[in-house]
């Protein structure tokens, strides 16, 4: 069995008030995907709302003459309704924040670095800015400028790129806009393309890219986005490749952690290895990997590509030094997130009391429970990990059962009550000792059978009605709130 389903999140339809420090979970949605085939064809209406606190519509341009916003696919975002699509999700879940994003990879940086070098033509952008979130309804602007001094442009970007943050600022206040912002994740780039400190003036937010660390230019496999360094990564450039380096490089430049938002990936890298029997991280590679059917590009997959291929085969493997899974079959191989490292990176941010995890991005997730995960499995992950919750859906072929519970809460409370629970193997009867339940990460497991375990409520005591049963062969890890494989979980 692959081993995405070592983490397979319990889903319930249960909502809860529980919130951390930790309390953003921003998805990005790549327009482009509508023109996908098959299962890769994904659209505004396949966008879950209620597993987003903030979703950022991807991407428009910038008009390289005149300095002001250019809609890119004016057939999908206008002729097709896409923008109106999109901020209609709100009739879902009417508290979501809708932005719209600019900018991106493709997009380079020169028309960014000339627009930005004159205070007409910032104002001429702003303008435009406002005018366009105003039509549509956004609640505000994502400016992935990817990067300011470099890609062509300036070394006054700098300086500018603040310049622009604060003017927007100011018009975004009369408004009522967020203002957000993508930025490079290693530290060096703070020397060239961000003044850390004043970014944490201007913006509500700032989106950490802590993705694309490792992947086939680097000829040899590597992670797309480890948790940690390699042993062997210990000089002063391949030393910063990894999650917890570039968070600390951006915490200790003085970014506030409410405003740092981590970034995860619901793709992964891919590689041709050189030779077939040498497969582990590090091993020498010729290139990138063959491409997916959805996305089409060499050397990247989606989630879903990545979980469709690994049921043709390929052996699994854990990196315990990185936190990382990976994949091979013959010369192929795969660096990929699952939902035990999602889990990981959460734990991470919230230990470090980030402002909430950006999620790159909604269309790559297997938002069809194509791979029998559920839906949305990485999406879902995270979401699970933030609140200790998961959105409206529920496991499919579900059991309820009735059980008469006798439990002390944290709270001191005695009680007995008829609850259900939820399995997706036999009806059980099961009847708990009276014990303390310890509420951690908006769960307690039943301490009669590590199966069974209970949603806590704001206040942090255990829900009698909220009872809930792991899928056959799982138990409750609640390190990460979650059922996992049972040789995983000290039970």
């Amino acid at each position: 069995m692959i081993r995405w389903i070592v983490g397979v999140l319990v889903l319930f339809s249960v909502s809860t008030t529980l919130h951390a420090a930790t309390d953003k979970v921003v998805c990005y949605f790549g327009s482009w995907a509508t023109y996908r085939v098959s299962n890769g064809k994904f659209d505004v209406e396949d966008i879950d709302p209620t597993l987003c606190t903030h979703i950022n519509y991807a991407f428009v341009g910038l008009d390289s003459t005149t300095s002001v916003i250019k809609i890119l696919d004016s057939w999908n975002d206008v002729s097709l309704k896409g923008f109106e699509r999109f901020i209609a999700l709100k009739s879902i879940n009417p508290n979501v924040k809708l932005l719209l994003a600019i900018g991106g990879w493709n997009e380079g940086s020169s028309a960014y670095s000339a627009m930005a070098s004159l205070s007409t033509t910032r104002k001429a952008f702003i303008d435009s800015a406002v005018t366009l979130l105003k039509t549509y309804g956004f609640d505000g602007l994502d400016v992935d400028w990817e990067y300011p001094t470099l890609r062509g442009g300036s070394p006054d970007d700098r300086t500018n790129y603040i310049t622009l943050l604060s003017e927007l600022r100011i018009r975004f206040d009369t408004e009522g806009f967020l203002l957000t912002i993508a930025v490079a994740a290693t530290k060096d780039y703070h020397r060239s393309a961000y003044d850390v400190v004043q970014i944490n003036n201007y913006v509500d937010f700032v989106n950490l890219m802590t993705y694309d660390l490792h992947a086939y230019w680097d000829a040899q496999t590597g992670h797309n986005s480890p948790l940690n360094a390699a042993t062997w990564e210990t000089d002063s450039t391949t030393s910063m490749l990894n999650v917890v380096a570039c968070v600390q490089g951006w915490l200790d430049d003085g970014l506030d952690a409410s405003k740092l938002i981590l970034g995860v990936p619901a793709y992964g890298h891919t590689f041709t290895l050189a030779s077939a029997s040498t497969n582990g991280v590090g091993a020498r590679t010729v290139g990138a990997g063959t491409a997916g059917p959805y996305t089409l590009e060499a050397g990247t997959l989606s989630y879903l590509e990545i979980c469709e291929r690994l049921q043709t085969g390929y052996t699994t493997s854990w990196d315990d030094t990185q936190e990382v899974p990976y994949a091979f079959l013959d010369t192929q191989w795969i660096s990929y997130d699952d939902v035990t490292s999602i889990a990981l990176k959460v734990d991470y941010a919230k230990s470090q009391n980030l402002g909430g995890i950006m999620i790159w991005s909604l269309e790559s997730d297997d938002d069809k429970n194509v791979c029998g995960g559920g839906t949305y499995p990485i999406t879902r992950a995270v979401y699970n990990s933030v609140f200790g919750s998961t959105g409206s859906t529920t496991i499919a072929t579900t059991t309820d059962i009735a059980a008469t519970t006798t439990i002390t809460t944290s709270a001191g409370t005695t009680a007995t009550a008829s609850t259900t629970s939820t399995t997706t193997a036999v009806t059980t009867t099961t009847t708990a000792a009276s014990v303390t339940l310890v509420c951690k990460n908006g769960f307690a497991r039943d301490p009669t059978n590590c199966q069974y375990f209970y949603q806590c409520d704001s206040t942090g005591t255990a829900v009698l009605n909220w009872h809930f049963k792991c899928q056959t062969g799982l138990y409750f890890d609640e390190r990460y709130s979650y059922c996992n494989w049972a040789y995983l979980v000290t039970c």
